[in-house]
């Protein structure tokens, strides 16, 4: 039990020190507007599945301010971000707001590598795994799959399936009836969420202004505005 609980406390730890080295502090969180929520008693579930697939990007490239918060503490950061969604490969490379280089990772869904570190800074063993899980949770599967059960309520629609060791749901729910949520669970557990919000369109595709994903197991947040789409 104690080597557990130092090896939860190590994970921890490192996780704030990945939030110290990539970002500077004296940030707000970035506030976004909630999805309205709309009857979808005459929604057909499957047709909200394939339109809001036909409309998500499947190469793009976004430049966009990150916004860390870990309990009291919140640290800001540039991030440019490059995503294959249907190869599943990704290229992030992160600067500080006076434009210095912090750390380029590029990777797939099972793999990722360190391309450059800045020069002095000590990045703990599972700091690259730490930000391509976060990458992946936001920008991968993002449709649910065709077999998912699907769960009509009152204002939203539901897909829930096995993913892993555990359980993803997607939330379809506002107006257009786009993807609001993704949650992930081990059991009864939430162990993490992904939510997007204030949707826009270019070239046909979408693609969501605001991400907030909270890591309920380690108590941390990372909150994503759009600044600039290249497709």
């Amino acid at each position: 039990m104690a080597k557990a609980h130092r090896h939860k406390e190590k994970k921890i730890k490192n996780l704030v020190f990945v939030l110290l080295v990539l970002c500077i502090s004296g940030c707000s969180s970035v506030p976004f507007k909630r999805v309205q929520y709309v009857s979808v008693s005459k929604v057909h579930p499957a047709a909200i599945r394939e339109q809001f697939a036909s409309t998500l990007p499947q190469k793009f490239k976004v430049l966009s301010t990150i916004v860390f918060q870990y309990r009291r503490h919140k640290f800001s950061a540039i991030g440019y971000t490059d995503i294959d969604a249907i190869q599943k490969l990704f290229t992030i490379v992160c600067l500080n707001h006076a434009g210095i280089k912090l750390f380029e990772l590029s990777g797939n869904n099972s793999s990722v590598k360190c391309k450059f570190a800045f020069e002095g800074a000590s990045f703990p063993g599972n700091f690259a795994k730490a930000v391509a899980d976060d990458i992946k949770r936001i920008y991968f599967d993002c449709i649910p799959d065709p077999e998912a059960k699907i769960y009509k309520k009152k204002n939203k629609i539901v897909f829930r399936q096995s993913a892993e060791k555990g359980v993803m749901e997607y939330t379809f729910a506002g107006a257009d009836n786009l993807l609001v949520e993704k949650r992930y669970y081990k059991g009864w557990r939430k162990i993490w969420s992904v939510f997007y919000y204030e949707y826009r369109r270019k070239n046909g595709k979408l693609y969501p202004s605001g991400i907030m994903l909270r890591h309920h197991k380690y108590n941390y947040q990372l909150t994503v505005r759009l600044k600039e789409i290249q497709t």
